[in-house]
């Protein structure tokens, strides 16, 4: 990799997860280095791992500039003994793609858990919340992404107990360019990870105007006010369906909530856009070239 790196003399070499990329990039003997953390890489690797936390150290001693998603990932980087130059740095969302496009049009209540089935997003959790509401919300349908690390476990589950086989339908993985189809069939999100980032899938569900129901979790809480253009949780079946139950019961104000929603994605200073944060990578980039 540092013949490579010295073979095509670059201004700046920038790793992503910073116990992966970014330890590689630290040590590329590059002229710059900038790192991305992503998550898990600063909340679950170095506190499980001395290994994990010794490399993640190391690697921000020799890092330039760092872009963490949300300001409190900054903070666990800074308390990781990181000193230099951080900037917030999200994927965002697309909002002239990512749009309201009308209602499904049916009398159902859709429930669309816009994760992988992963481990990590607790997919169990979702099936168990909504098998709590399914005798007294009977309307109501549950949407999965079918595929993950999970999925096999996901199926098994499904398939032996007749009424969730009956009211959980699977969605293939889409292209980029159809997911706005995607959340506009919904009338509710799920997002429940046990760590997260400002994960794309949330705020381009918010972009929809699709409220989302997720973990209640600092990241989360930078962009969903329960209760007002979204609902936060923990990470348990009662505290989820419970949440399914206002929603539903609250299903005429999901509109006004979705409106607000999209309203914080647009929001510039939120850097709720994919634009916003290409302008503050830019510049960044910028500074450490000076």
């Amino acid at each position: 990799m540092r013949r490579i790196v010295r073979g095509f003399a670059p201004d700046i070499v920038h790793g992503h997860y910073l116990t992966v990329g970014g330890f590689y990039a630290a040590f590329s003997g590059g002229r710059k280095i900038v790192g991305s953390a992503w998550g898990s890489d600063v909340y679950y690797g170095p506190e499980q791992s001395f290994k994990e936390r010794m490399i993640l150290k190391s690697a921000l001693k020799r890092l330039d500039l760092v872009f963490a998603g949300t300001a409190h990932m900054a903070q666990r980087v800074r308390a990781y003994g990181y000193y230099g130059d951080i900037r917030i740095f999200r994927w965002g969302a697309d909002p002239n793609l990512f749009r309201k496009l009308g209602h499904h049009g049916t009398e159902e209540f859709r429930v669309l858990s816009v994760r992988p089935c992963d481990r990590i997003y607790n997919p169990i959790v979702v099936l168990n919340a909504f098998k709590l509401i399914l005798q007294e919300l009977r309307n109501t349908y549950l949407y999965l992404f079918d595929f993950g690390n999970m999925i096999g476990m996901v199926h098994e589950i499904i398939e032996a107990d007749r009424e969730l086989a009956g009211r959980v339908r699977f969605l293939p993985q889409k292209p980029y360019g159809e997911m706005p189809e995607v959340y506009n069939t919904a009338d509710i999100a799920i997002s429940l990870p046990d760590s997260d980032s400002a994960a794309a899938s949330v705020l381009e569900a918010m972009a929809c105007e699709l409220p989302v129901i997720a973990t209640d979790i600092p990241n989360m809480r930078e962009w969903i006010v329960d209760g007002v253009d979204g609902y936060l949780t923990l990470i348990n079946p009662e505290s989820v369906a419970a949440k399914l139950r206002v929603a539903h019961s609250a299903r005429a104000e999901l509109a006004n909530m979705g409106r607000r929603a999209r309203a914080k994605v647009l929001d510039e200073k939120r850097q709720g856009t994919f634009e916003s944060n290409i302008r503050v990578a830019e510049d960044a980039y910028k500074k450490l070239l000076s």
